[in-house]
């Protein structure tokens, strides 16, 4: 069954909000597609090893403007234009936290929105412990006081007063060793451009994570600076996670700070790096999701 009705409403509903946009002087990065094709390499398994089920959560954002957390744009092109061309790969969404009979037969369960919610966490723990994959995207990390999220996915939003900030996603981004080591990140240069905001001082400690890529923070709060990015003196220098994968249990997990952007999920270099890790998440060959990384890059 396709979801268009729903996602056409809750997009309109997005159209309507009215809080802060994106910055205006961020715009979609050209990516080379001969480097491109070099990162991805050819195919040689032409499908999953076997069955796998994905789950997609979102929700409906009043929150902000047209082109930032485009959770039901997200959903509607991951779920129904480009995860079902892959064989032996059945995705389904799910309006908020899924429901139990989606978590006992999910391989991989991907979290794009943001949510109020009280989330049954012994569902996530049994999930984990029988070795589901798990990747949270962008503002997922806000979930309650972040205490018991970041005890599954490593960090999350800290909402005590003060704590987590959030701004724009200074680059050239920067991997990490383990980064330069892990088939999610393989053939990427060590340093490379992405337009994006990112979260800082998040709860949790990173010590308990794998961290992939860093950023130095800039100027907090998401509408500022509004004439271009932060220069070199207002950075603190820091080497602060955007994106770091834990294991828990026999279970695997991915989390990206980026996804503020729709355009994004467009970026072939964006693209790679979250079907890589759908792919490590499930244990599985990327080579079945490689198409999907050049189709579809319009709005």
């Amino acid at each position: 069954m396709r979801y268009r009705t729903a996602c056409i409403v809750v997009l309109l509903l997005t159209i309507s909000s009215t809080s802060s946009a994106q910055f205006p002087w961020q715009k979609p990065l050209k990516r080379d597609p001969a480097e491109i094709k070099r990162i991805l390499g050819s195919i040689e398994k032409r499908e999953p090893s076997r069955d796998l089920n994905i789950v997609w959560v979102w929700g409906i954002d009043k929150f902000h403007e047209k082109d930032t957390h485009e959770y039901a744009w997200v959903m509607d092109r991951y779920v129904n234009a480009l995860l079902p061309r892959v064989p032996r790969v059945t995705v389904v969404p799910s309006m908020y936290f899924p429901k139990k009979e989606l978590w006992e037969k999910a391989d991989l369960v991907v979290f794009y929105f943001w949510s109020r919610e009280q989330w049954d966490y012994d569902l996530i723990d049994a999930y984990q412990k029988r070795g589901g994959g798990l990747i949270f995207i962008h503002m997922a990390l806000m979930q309650g006081s972040g205490e018991e999220l970041s005890k599954r996915i490593g960090l999350a939003w800290d909402t005590r007063r003060g704590a987590t900030k959030w701004g724009v996603l200074t680059t050239p981004v920067t991997l990490t060793d383990a980064a330069l080591k892990s088939p999610i990140f393989k053939g990427f240069p060590a340093k490379f451009d992405l337009a994006e905001e990112f979260y800082w001082h998040l709860r949790g400690d990173p010590a308990g994570v794998t961290t992939l890529m860093t950023s130095p923070a800039g100027p907090a709060i998401a509408n500022k600076p509004l004439d271009g990015p932060p220069r070199i003196e207002d950075l603190d220098g820091k080497k602060w996670p955007v994106m770091w994968t834990k294991e828990v249990g026999r279970g695997r997990v991915f989390v990206t700070g980026a996804g503020h952007n729709y355009f994004t999920f467009n970026d072939p270099y964006f693209r790679i790096i979250l079907l890589r890790a759908m792919a490590w998440t499930m244990k599985e060959s990327f080579d079945p999701f490689k198409p999907l990384v050049t189709l579809h890059l319009e709005r």
